[in-house]
């Protein structure tokens, strides 16, 4: 039998860890004296102090490591660990590289200006977004509704009299957002238009402040972060000492085949539809004077 202090000895693991495993049930030593409560290690129990030490420095989790020595799988386990490892550092190396392109992105110039904008009436395909939900996912399906949308307006002789845009609006709940899909019509479009889910509308004349955001070199922008266009246009609204509660926010992609491609949404990087990133320029704009 051996004392918990030649154990240690052996295995590499200290007497504090050793306390620590056996109130776990992870490695239970041979024998507890009564009295004294000193721990003794069977020999037979080297080989298991030794794979628990190994397996540890490998970060595999403690109640893993129990699981491998109960069911004789510590290679199985090891190689999962390692499996698990190279999936979230792979994560992490993405998570990394979009920081960078965004910090590069978020240092380019923005350009905000106020823009006197006539009545412009729309139709609108209205998208439910969940703030934790999947962004490819969300733009796949923009961009589906607003191919649905152009076509159906083009059927009926209604336009689309120029670039489409996206309005993001409160939604019905804290953890969602209505993203409404719009394009503008040649003229005012009765309401019930395009069935279920379409809504028409008008955006009176009003004052624009208007961010824009053109792609230059690398600053490219990747999916999920905030558009450079839209820090602008808060920092600039916070200068202004401009009250935006319940505003709405509307973004737009301007530039080569815009106006009849409905293939690119906002928060899309513009070479991701065919289109070539130096013809575009991303323009987020809200509302501050009638």
């Amino acid at each position: 039998m051996l004392s918990i202090g030649e154990f240690a000895n052996l295995t590499g693991l200290s007497v504090k860890a050793l306390h620590h495993y056996d109130e776990k049930g992870v490695l239970v030593p041979a024998e507890v004296d009564d009295g004294s409560r000193y721990r003794r290690y069977s020999e037979s129990q080297v080989r298991a102090g030794a794979t628990v030490r190994v397996l540890r420095d490998a970060g595999v989790p403690l109640p893993r490591i129990a699981d491998a020595l109960r069911d004789g799988d510590v290679a199985g386990t090891l190689a999962r660990h390692r499996e698990e490892v190279l999936s979230r550092r792979a994560a992490e190396d993405a998570a990394h590289t979009a920081a960078e392109l965004a910090v590069t992105a978020y240092a380019a110039p923005v350009d905000v200006t106020r823009r006197r904008a006539a009545a412009q009436p729309y139709v609108a395909r209205v998208l439910l977004v969940g703030v934790a939900d999947d962004t490819d996912a969300g733009n796949e399906l923009a961009n589906e509704l607003f191919g649905e949308l152009f076509t159906a307006l083009h059927r009926d002789g209604l336009g689309p009299a120029g670039p489409f845009w996206t309005t993001i609006q409160e939604g019905p709940g804290p953890e969602t957002v209505r993203l409404l899909c719009c394009w503008p019509t040649r003229e005012p479009v009765p309401e019930g238009w395009g069935g279920e889910g379409v809504v028409t509308g008008e955006l009176p004349a009003r004052t624009e402040l208007v961010a824009s955001w053109r792609p230059a070199g690398n600053a490219t922008v990747p999916e999920g972060v905030v558009h450079p266009a839209v820090v602008g246009l808060f920092e600039a609204v916070a200068g202004l000492g401009v009250d935006l509660r319940d505003a709405e926010i509307r973004q737009r992609v301007v530039g080569t085949g815009t106006e009849t491609d409905p293939g690119q949404v906002a928060g899309e990087e513009a070479g991701e539809a065919g289109h070539d990133e130096d013809d575009v320029t991303v323009e987020v704009a809200v509302t501050i004077g009638s």
